[in-house]
């Protein structure tokens, strides 16, 4: 099989949906502390599924709520902005980028359970934890374009990862590359932030350092989302952690396994809220 090759792949981005504008705004400003709650309710009231999640959300029992939300900036008061920031990538990925090859459902509910492994760890670290959330929440994006563009080596490649293969080898296999590659390629020609680039192309293979703490950081949640189950990805298999990443970092696995609980009631909130 005639896999394309990563420049023949990457000239057929198209064939993905373009992230919507609030996307772009929402992981622009991640880092912004200034970014107007004006300016964001803006670019969320031009998407009416987004819109219509946020209240769902807010005024969902839930978040223990005794009245009715009704408009957009509401949400914002009543779930907090980083609550509205994760609810609305989420839910505009799962709009535009969900239906897109194989098992949309199951790829997503990974994706959520690495970005909410990857939060705690931002938190536990005094690091971003809005900007780990998005990150691990595309981590794969990647494979969403090989399943786009070449279905056939996809499925090729997913068969020799269940044989036992790791995805990374069986798609170096198959195509020559791997989806981490493919991932960060594509969030550049997205012109998505630095970071979010660099744990999207880390996230399995961090130990150069070129990608700093965030690809450590991914790296290590992609590890724990599979030690937990989070998703239950079929075939599961925990793969080998980075040491180096670990040193890195400074992880205490022994603080951290005690947030594991909560780590699952997180993602299974989330995951509820998302309709996973």
């Amino acid at each position: 099989m005639n896999a394309p090759t990563l420049e023949r792949l990457l000239a057929s981005a198209d064939v993905l949906p373009t992230l919507p504008q609030v996307v772009r705004h929402i992981l622009q400003t991640l880092n912004d502390e200034s970014a107007s709650a004006d300016a964001l309710v803006h670019e969320l009231n031009t998407d009416p599924a987004i819109v219509a999640r946020l209240l769902a959300a807010a005024n969902s029992s839930a978040f223990g709520l005794a009245g009715q939300v009704a408009s957009t900036r509401q949400a914002i008061l009543v779930l907090g902005l980083s609550t509205v920031r994760r609810i609305t990538l989420a839910t505009a990925l799962l709009d535009r980028l969900g239906q897109v090859g194989g098992d949309g459902r199951q790829f997503w509910r990974h994706s959520l359970g690495v970005a909410t492994c990857a939060r705690a760890i931002a938190e536990c670290l005094g690091q971003p934890p809005e900007v780990a959330f998005s990150a691990g929440l595309l981590h794969d994006v990647g494979q969403l374009l090989m399943a786009a563009v070449a279905p056939e080596a996809t499925v090729l490649a997913g068969e020799r990862a269940a044989a036992g293969e790791s995805i990374v080898a069986a798609e170096r296999a198959v195509f020559g590359y791997d989806h981490a590659v493919v991932g960060a390629e594509l969030a550049c020609r997205w012109r998505l932030p630095g970071d979010i680039v660099g744990g999207i192309r880390a996230h399995h293979q961090p130990d150069s350092g070129e990608d700093g703490e965030i690809g450590d950081l991914i790296h290590v949640a992609e590890v724990l989302s599979h030690a937990l189950d989070l998703g239950q990805v079929p075939h599961n298999r925990v793969p080998a952690v980075s040491e180096i990443a670990l040193l890195r970092l400074g992880v205490d696995w022994p603080d951290l396994s005690g947030q594991f609980a909560g780590i699952e009631a997180r993602y299974e909130g989330s995951r509820l809220a998302l309709g996973l």
